[in-house]
């Protein structure tokens, strides 16, 4: 999870890391895409609007270097002119609008994200 809010990056850690999932955590775009180069996640959650190094960049450098990562885009409204399409263009698995409203539901993109 790279988020810049770390309020969200806790709430991740503590839902997902009791139910089987290895929680990595950064709070800026830069750590995040470092983390991401080093660690090879599977899946990555993405905060679009970050101080530093945006949302839309870590994506695009993640999948420059580790093309078979699935990134899920986590953003306020129509983040910044950045759609859905644009995001989803970029190579994009999925967007999910912050706040997140259930997290069943970015669980069950998750688990698919996986098997995909």
């Amino acid at each position: 999870a790279i988020d810049d809010e770390t309020e969200f990056t806790n709430l991740i850690q503590s839902y997902f890391g009791p139910r089987g999932f290895e929680v990595l955590v950064a709070n800026d775009g830069d750590v995040g895409l470092a983390l991401a180069k080093k660690e090879n996640p599977k899946v990555c959650l993405i905060d679009l609007k970050m101080p530093g190094l945006h949302g839309d960049d870590v994506l695009r450098e993640i999948l420059l270097h580790r093309p078979d990562t699935k990134c899920i885009m986590i953003m306020a409204s129509e983040g910044e002119g950045k759609s859905r399409e644009k995001l989803i263009g970029m190579g994009a698995y999925t967007c999910f609008d912050k706040p997140i409203t259930s997290l069943r539901a970015l669980e069950a993109k998750i688990k698919e994200a996986l098997e995909s």
